[in-house]
């Protein structure tokens, strides 16, 4: 009887159970929360290698919305390989942020920007980051929840010139 159990409870777990996936590369799937879309506009500037731009929240709902975020970076790269079998990020940044909590509030049918903290090529690469071309995220984390959202920011070459 407690085997019959013990199955059964695995075997639900394991329904239940599904891997997270890593973030689209497609740029199809819209980032989406109680009525929030998010987007994100990187801008790279060459020579020497830069990062930045922002990320646009819009409110599409009909009541206001306040996206509180766990400190004072309320937005965060992450690098990725584009070939690699790796599912985690190769780097994160920015690696020091306030300790203060930071909120935005949203009216319905308005929008918010975040700015992209500016992130040069020379912070990322380095250690095990070689220069190469990456797939870039932002991502967003919500308090007091911890939500993450994270948003396809595109691809880059993070290749030093010669």
């Amino acid at each position: 009887m407690n085997r019959l159990r013990f199955a059964a409870l695995a075997v639900a777990a394991m329904a239940c159970a599904r891997p997270v996936p890593p973030p689209a590369t497609d740029g199809t799937s819209p980032v989406r929360l109680r009525g929030l879309d998010f987007s994100a506009d990187l801008d790279v500037a060459p020579s020497p290698i830069r990062l930045a731009g922002q990320v646009r929240v819009t409110n599409r709902g009909t009541t206001p919305e306040t996206l509180v975020f766990a400190d004072g970076c309320p937005v965060r790269l992450r690098v990725y390989e584009i070939q690699g079998a790796r599912v985690a990020p190769v780097w994160e940044g920015p690696r020091v942020c306030a300790a203060e909590p930071f909120a935005v509030a949203i009216a319905p049918g308005e929008s918010a920007t975040l700015p992209i903290p500016p992130t040069s090529a020379g912070e990322i690469l380095g250690g095990d980051v070689p220069g190469a071309a990456y797939r870039v995220t932002l991502w967003l984390a919500l308090a007091p929840d911890e939500r993450v959202i994270e948003i396809e920011a595109g691809e880059v070459d993070l290749t030093p010139s010669s």
